[in-house]
């Protein structure tokens, strides 16, 4: 049967759909067998026509009631038209033909997780599971595919994991493991996958590229660099992998290395504005501001609405403590990316460098309600209303920022704070709540209040709280 199946889509299917198409602007119908019909329904599935691959479904199913595979093709028409009462309706009646029909299960499964009744979705799927009849890995595969669907990643992974246990060297799990654990930032395990799945597959030049992604994440640069060459040994074209050794070379401080391989990669794309912006950050952290400002320049002459670029320029210009031209620039850079709460954060720091108070407070609260797990927002925020001798707005600042960012440094130099203001009572609640938190962090309050060192009373809670902890 499935002879005949790779046969007819071989040789047949083209023919069918095209003829399936006439008949549509006809209006007359043709006969096709249960077959070439299924052949016909896929084939316009996949070319995004889910209202002629209805229509087909329809006419296979009144040809042939009985047909099961084209009652699962139209169940899952309406599954993605989100018509789950009608889908279940055909389910059910595959399901009674079929009781073993492990594609029935996982339908009824995807549509029962689409209409968020979890438990009798993974009801469906254990009975997907049960009759498998040896193919447990691509039922569970498909079941953890089923989750991450509606966004419940987490939750697919136990799936793939299983999928493996069934068929360790399947290459679809492998490479999916991969990608979603690097998704979730569990860069050990993606790295893991990874490695499994190019074992199997040595030259996926894909699979290297993605490894070297990880790799730079995870802020082993070295390997990333290796992992991007092997992608660019294996296909000399693949240019992007240059691009990204560059990216690798930079992450890891090596400056001028990476010019080099910009430039290299500038040769097969030299319009790539976001290169030249790459250049300027590199010479920028060489302190080569004419270079910098140079290629920064380049960028815009490609692309005007380059944000990186104008924002690299007004770094440039708040270096040399021209904060008009700065802010300028920032504000250029802000105005075709409002949501990047850096440059909100850098608009606040120049304006406060420039003695510009009230912009420097607007721009912290915009990039606050930007993002609010910004800690160095909030700080910013904080040591800007101290030096404008508002201690008690800078308490209220960083209280409003712990409620929002559950940081500990933020509640360290709150301690610091009410220190500082002789608010010792709850300096020494919030340092308790500090310590509970993330005790490492102690050494921030040190350095920016060092007289700490010497309160008897703070050296007795944290020796309390040492002692409790062992």
């Amino acid at each position: 049967m499935d002879e005949e199946r790779n046969n007819f889509r071989e040789d047949d299917l083209s023919e069918a759909v095209n003829k399936f198409k006439r008949s549509l602007i006809s209006g007359r119908k043709k006969y096709f067998d249960v077959m070439e019909f299924e052949g016909i329904v896929e084939q316009l599935m996949e070319e995004g026509d889910l209202q002629s691959s209805e229509i087909a479904a329809k006419q296979g199913i009144q040809i042939h009631p009985n047909a099961i595979p084209l009652q699962l093709k139209y169940a899952q028409i309406l599954i993605s038209k989100g018509k789950y009462d009608q889908a279940h309706k055909y389910l059910n009646f595959a399901e009674r033909v079929e009781t073993a029909n492990p594609d029935v299960h996982l339908l009824k499964g995807s549509a029962w997780l689409i209409m968020g009744n979890e438990q009798e979705a993974k009801a469906s799927f254990g009975n997907a599971v049960k009759n498998a009849n040896g193919e447990e890995d691509d039922i569970l595969y498909h079941i953890a595919s089923a989750f991450v669907q509606v966004g419940e990643i987490k939750k697919a992974i136990p799936y793939f994991v299983r999928a493996l246990k069934f068929n360790p060297d399947n290459d679809l799990v492998l490479y999916d493991l991969a990608f979603f654990y690097d998704q979730m930032g569990n860069y050990k395990k993606s790295i893991e996958y990874y490695n499994r799945f190019i074992d199997n597959d040595t030259y996926n030049y894909t699979a290297w590229f993605n490894l070297g992604i990880v790799f730079n994440k995870a802020e082993k640069h070295k390997k990333a660099i290796q992992a991007y060459e092997y992608a660019l040994a294996i296909n000399e074209n693949f240019h992007m992998a240059l691009f990204n050794i560059a990216n690798a070379l930079a992450n890891s401080s090596k400056f001028e290395e990476a010019i080099k391989k910009y430039e290299e990669y500038l040769e097969f794309d030299p319009d790539n504005d976001d290169a030249y912006c790459y250049i300027g950050e590199c010479f920028l952290n060489l302190e080569d501001n004419l270079n910098s400002e140079e290629n920064y320049r380049k960028a815009l002459a490609i692309n005007d609405e380059n944000d990186t670029a104008w924002f690299g320029i007004g770094l440039l210009y708040w270096i040399q403590q021209k904060f008009d031209d700065s802010l300028e620039h920032i504000k250029k850079a802000i105005k075709f990316d409002k949501t990047n709460s850096e440059y909100w954060l850098t608009l606040g720091k120049v304006n406060n460098d420039g003695d510009f108070r009230d912009d420097a407070v607007k721009a912290f609260k915009q990039g606050a309600k930007i993002d609010a797990e910004n800690t160095e927002i909030w700080l910013t925020w904080a040591e800007v209303l101290k030096k404008y001798g508002e201690p008690g707005n800078a308490i209220r600042i960083l209280k409003r920022g712990i409620k929002n960012n559950n940081d500990s440094m933020l509640k360290y130099r709150l301690v610091a704070f009410l220190l500082e203001n002789r608010k010792q009572k709850e300096a020494h609640e919030w340092l308790k709540k500090a310590m509970k938190q993330d005790f490492e962090n102690i050494n921030y309050l040190f350095d920016i209040y060092p007289r700490s060192l010497k309160s008897k009373r703070i050296k007795k809670i944290i020796d309390e709280f040492r002692i409790s902890a062992k």
